[in-house]
């Protein structure tokens, strides 16, 4: 992905609900809230698409060298709580693949 110096990407199965909830669970690990002031202290962008029975998460991150290992473990932390509720109340949830 142009533009953003990092990227992971994780597996997640069992999605249930709004697919733009991992990237929202993302947003929340790393900023709090998707609705949030001010600029993210890591600026991020998440993409997600179906493979068969799972969807790949791809997540472009910028960061200093030293914050890296911090920003993917709170990625995935915020992935790994496998559930969001979305802005119109409804739920999504999810099982993240090691």
């Amino acid at each position: 992905m142009v533009g953003f110096a990092h990227e992971q990407v994780w597996r997640v199965r069992d999605l249930t609900g709004d697919p733009a909830a991992l990237g929202g669970a993302v947003t929340v690990a790393l900023c709090g809230h998707w609705e949030h002031d001010g600029d993210c202290r890591w600026p991020h962008h998440s993409s997600v698409e179906p493979d068969g029975d799972e969807h790949v998460v791809t997540v472009a991150f910028d960061a200093s060298p030293a914050e890296v290992p911090l920003v993917r473990r709170r990625i995935r932390e915020g992935l790994s709580t496998g559930r969001l509720t979305g802005p119109d109340g409804v739920g999504s949830t999810w099982q993240l693949l090691d």
